[in-house]
């Protein structure tokens, strides 16, 4: 007989998953966190387990999943991200990963709705693979250093065709912009933009550039450790990009600081619109932001091999969980 039950979490215990977070992730977060995370996501409701050790009642570990809305060949699919993967120091080498993943797993397939994305860490990615997922491609970082940022003043960009902090405005016109059908990315709301940017962790700011009177694009940030943190951009020409480029410059060099820092998929479409506003990667295995994050998803044998190929997926760092 196993020593531990495997039972399906709901928001009345949403206390249980506290310690674990300290344990793993060194992070302080209460009650509301997992609220929002969780439940107030528009998307959907999460779906997750956790491991009870039978003689002491203590929670082992937790694995879980929250549904994301992203468009695969014209049309709107939710996909699930597995996120928050967390087994107490107590309780490791005790096959409660694999236990919770399968529970979760077999749970969807029932439901039709097997489809799962994730970020893989250093720890957890041989485990996921070990279970059949596949890593498609890397996320990396990429960046502009302050000094560069400090040549935003050889160009003039009117300072009244930017908004801040105001998003009650009108974004159709840049929500609707057309994809290629081939590419698996985001669909964006307001509804979703708003409640991503409710992360409690981070002070989330928005900056919007509008030009006769429609908005053409926007940029939301965040500021850790004297670092501008792109967290979303989106815009519909390279004229709007480059405003955008250039206000995010122009508050770097009067706030002092240290620069700008992106994170997307490695040759992926943003990659590119990321150079292009000349930000740079470290194509060393050495020295700041070289770290590479795996990209990984889980389905039916079918679906796997059908979105095998990294050219099919337009994913930024808006679609990761944790940032």
């Amino acid at each position: 007989m196993s020593k531990y039950r495997v039972e399906q979490i709901g928001a009345d215990k949403f206390d249980l998953l506290i310690p674990l977070m300290k344990d793993c992730f060194s992070m302080e977060v209460d009650i509301n966190y997992f609220h929002w995370k969780y439940i107030q996501n528009p998307a959907g409701s999460f779906l997750g387990f956790i491991a009870i050790e039978n003689e002491t009642g203590e929670v082992g570990a937790y694995y879980g999943v929250i549904p994301q809305k992203f468009i695969i060949a014209g049309n709107e699919q939710v996909i699930y991200q597995s996120c928050d993967t967390m087994t107490h120091s107590r309780h490791r080498r005790q096959g409660l990963f694999k236990m919770l993943a399968m529970e979760c797993y077999e749970h969807l397939r029932k439901e039709e709705k097997l489809f799962i994305i994730g970020f893989g860490g250093a720890d957890s990615t041989p485990g996921f693979l070990k279970f059949g997922w596949k890593h498609i491609f890397n996320f990396r970082y990429y960046f502009k250093p302050a000094f560069f940022c400090k040549f935003y003043f050889f160009r003039r960009v009117p300072l009244d065709g930017f908004i801040e902090e105001d998003i009650d405005l009108n974004l159709g016109n840049l929500l609707e912009r057309p994809h290629t059908s081939e590419h698996i990315h985001s669909a964006r709301t307001k509804e979703h933009i708003l409640w991503r940017s409710k992360n409690i962790n981070y002070n989330y700011q928005f900056v919007f550039h509008r030009s006769k009177g429609v908005i053409q694009g926007y940029a939301l940030y965040y500021i850790q450790d004297k670092k501008m943190i792109l967290f979303d951009f989106l815009y519909n020409d390279k004229k709007a990009g480059k405003a955008l480029t250039w206000f995010l410059s122009r508050k770097v060099a009067k706030e002092h600081y240290r620069g700008v820092i992106a994170y997307c998929q490695q040759n992926g479409e943003q990659a590119k619109q990321l150079k292009e506003m000349g930000f740079f990667s470290n194509p060393f295995n050495r020295g700041p932001l070289r770290e590479r994050t795996p990209f990984i998803f889980y389905s039916t044998t079918e679906l796997m091999n059908k979105y095998a190929d990294p050219e099919q997926w337009q994913i930024t760092s808006y679609d990761h969980d944790a940032l």
